[in-house]
């Protein structure tokens, strides 16, 4: 369960963003991950380093402004295939391909039942904004979205879950108060602070159906957009920040648990990287 909540400026003057994104990363406390870095191939993201699928990652960018980001859809733990392929290289793929967003999802479309169910996200730099596009496999469905605020959760595009919703909304609210370049810090801490929301939202009966056999104990702690269930040692453990600034200067900011974590006595990094995007 991860939740990503992306604004697109069609038309930014100075001052203002093309871009302001946010992301919550979910997954077991248990598993091996790396925190943001610089790859050699010049992608900034974090890394999976679980065995058998280490190398991956959710969510990066490259040094040309190109973002990608990998949503699983959330099923029953009996519709889980344990052996479906590694959907973490579908990201880093698509930063170090040529391709923009769109040709590289047709591409993902034709092999995409090797995978578990997912979303992918490619959002390419284009005339001083961004194009957003996304893939999801199942229900398959394509589509380029024309700017604006959006919000991408653990189900289909146009069936969110009700903290999708709220997010959207509030991503709205933040980026009408706080988008500006002179505000930056207060806007990333704005951010960082709407994606520790860990009040339930519920009922949601979208995320019930997708849930069902799971206890109601553990899709209540699913419906929040910050997660913590420490029965099943998992939760929200990485937040997330892209901003990119009218005239191409980059911030990624990431805020994540220390590796090994231990939900008890919890130890964050923060790792902040700014450059501006390469146009070769």
């Amino acid at each position: 369960m991860c939740i990503l909540l992306v604004h697109i400026n069609p038309s930014p003057r100075p001052g203002q963003y093309r871009l302001v994104l946010v992301n919550n990363r979910d997954e077991t406390y248990a598993r091996p991950t790396q925190p943001a870095h610089l790859w050699p191939s010049g992608i900034y993201a974090g890394m999976d380093l679980e065995p058998g699928r280490e190398g991956g990652t959710w969510l990066g960018i490259n040094e040309g402004g190109k973002i990608g980001c990998l949503l699983n859809i959330f099923q029953s733990a009996n519709n889980f295939g344990k052996n479906g392929e590694s959907r973490g290289s579908l990201v880093v793929e698509y930063l170090q391909s040529p391709k923009c967003g769109d040709e590289y999802l047709n591409e993902v479309s034709k092999s995409s039942s090797k995978y578990n169910p997912f979303s992918l996200i490619t959002l390419d730099p284009e005339n001083n904004s961004y194009t957003l596009n996304y893939y999801t496999s199942r229900p398959e469905n394509k589509q380029q979205l024309d700017p604006g605020t959006y919000g991408f959760g653990n189900s289909a595009f146009d069936k969110p879950f009700r903290k999708v919703e709220k997010g959207q909304k509030k991503l709205q609210e933040i980026v009408c108060s706080l988008g500006r370049t002179e505000q930056e810090q207060e806007l990333i801490e704005a951010l960082q602070a709407m994606m520790q929301d860990a009040e339930p939202n519920i009922p949601d009966p979208k995320l019930s159906e997708q849930g069902c056999g799971y206890p109601e104990e553990y899709i209540r702690a699913l419906s929040s957009i910050w997660v913590t269930c420490r029965k099943v040692g998992y939760g929200s453990r990485t937040t997330t920040v892209i901003l990119v600034s009218e005239d191409g200067r980059v911030v990624m900011r990431e805020r994540t648990m220390r590796h090994p974590v231990n939900i008890d006595s919890l130890q964050w990094d923060e790792n902040t990287f700014t450059f501006s995007i390469n146009r070769s």
